[in-house]
């Protein structure tokens, strides 16, 4: 970003004003007169934007009046509005003067997460917008969105985990709107074709837990693992012990991967989620089970997430719920995603080492459990 100081400020309008007093000469004033006006201007404008620069301030919209001028507002400093110069007036005696520039700030461009303000002896001024990272928790008393219910994300949560009828039935769509504006869903089942509902991939809300892999199978596919915790739960298995969070299911070529999109279609940078294992994910790569041997010693079983913008990838980002001598995922863990960029969608496919690969792909459960995912979002 480029900050310019009061002194580099101060220099370039100097040299302004020296060139303009020399393409005065002993001609008529009248230009010499308009360019010292617009000079002071446009040093007041630049000082303003300047000072908020240095102060940390950040930008929350700009708006061109229809007289030209552009009101300015800042989260710090409140409002500020910059009015354009006028024309300088033609001489009246000896060769004719130059009419003045309209305005101080001939353009103002918004980027991805600045505004760029162009002067019209062709400094710029770059002013970062303000923006909040806004994170979407899956509890209830969080929830801002347009349905007024007291119970929004416990409500999309399936009984029993496996057979239940919002996951192998009528399907489950939920939308995080006017907070992160994620959304994801779990499609409904087609019988005749076989298709969709949670064995087809998905990402459906969950708030069971347990802290013991043993007997941990298909029929316990939403429970996340929290060591401590007695038996099944219905509370405390979210990140922080929070109550709800999601499970992402990678259908494979059989189905669809989990996917999070932005249901307004702007993207915008997830910076990180929380990541766990699954008691049967865990279970199945600790112990084996009846399709699949334990991990290798040298294997890994890992998340690769993948950006897009429309049909463009953005970029991956890898996580791995196990790996080799670093051991497994045992609690909520912290996942950076922010290298995938500004994204309208991200989509996840689970990959393991070459011991948990069968006649018809991957054997491992493909489920992880994710919480608390984090988004900046610009209110302009």
């Amino acid at each position: 970003m480029l900050k310019l100081s009061f002194r580099k400020v101060c220099g370039l309008l100097l040299i302004l004003f020296v060139a303009g007093s020399l393409a005065a000469g002993c001609y008529d004033d009248s230009e010499l007169r308009a360019s010292i006006e617009d000079l002071k201007t446009q040093l007041g404008q630049l000082t303003t934007l300047v000072n908020n620069l240095q102060n940390d301030d950040s930008v929350t919209g700009v708006t061109q009046n229809p007289d030209g001028s552009y009101t300015i507002n800042f989260k710090k400093s409140g409002s500020v509005t910059i009015s354009n110069g006028k024309d300088g007036q033609n001489g009246q005696d000896g060769q004719n003067g130059q009419d003045g520039q309209d305005g101080s700030i001939v353009n103002v461009v918004k980027g991805p997460d600045t505004y760029t303000f162009i002067f019209s002896d062709g400094t710029t001024v770059i002013l970062p917008r303000y923006s909040e990272v806004r994170t979407l928790t899956f509890e209830d008393g969080d929830y801002v969105g347009p349905i007024k219910m007291a119970n929004y994300w416990s409500s999309h949560i399936d009984t029993p985990q496996y057979g239940g009828p919002l996951l192998y039935s009528e399907g489950c769509r939920w939308e995080d709107d006017l907070n992160t504006f994620l959304c994801g869903e779990v499609q409904p089942y087609d019988a005749e074709t076989w298709s969709g509902g949670f064995s087809g991939g998905g990402v459906a809300l969950s708030n069971y837990g347990s802290g013991e892999l043993k007997g941990a199978d298909f029929k316990r596919q939403l429970e996340c693992f929290v060591p401590g915790l007695e038996g099944s739960v219905r509370q405390g298995a979210g990140n922080n012990r929070s109550d709800n969070f999601a499970v992402a299911y990678d259908g494979g070529a059989w189905g669809v991967a989990p996917t999070l999109t932005m249901k307004d279609g702007v993207a915008r940078v997830i910076l990180s989620a929380y990541i766990n294992n699954t008691c049967y994910t865990l279970n199945s790569l600790v112990n084996g089970d009846g399709y699949n041997p334990p991990m290798a010693k040298d294997g890994f079983f890992k998340i690769v997430a993948t950006g897009y913008v429309g049909e463009e990838v953005t970029g991956t980002e890898e996580f791995f719920l196990a790996k080799g001598e670093y051991g497994f995922v045992n609690n909520w863990t912290k996942w950076d995603l922010s290298g995938l960029g500004a994204v309208d969608k991200v989509s996840f496919s689970l990959v393991g080492s070459a011991e948990q690969y069968g006649t018809y792909g991957l054997n491992t459960p493909a489920y992880f459990a994710i919480d608390d995912i984090s988004v900046r979002y610009y209110p302009d």
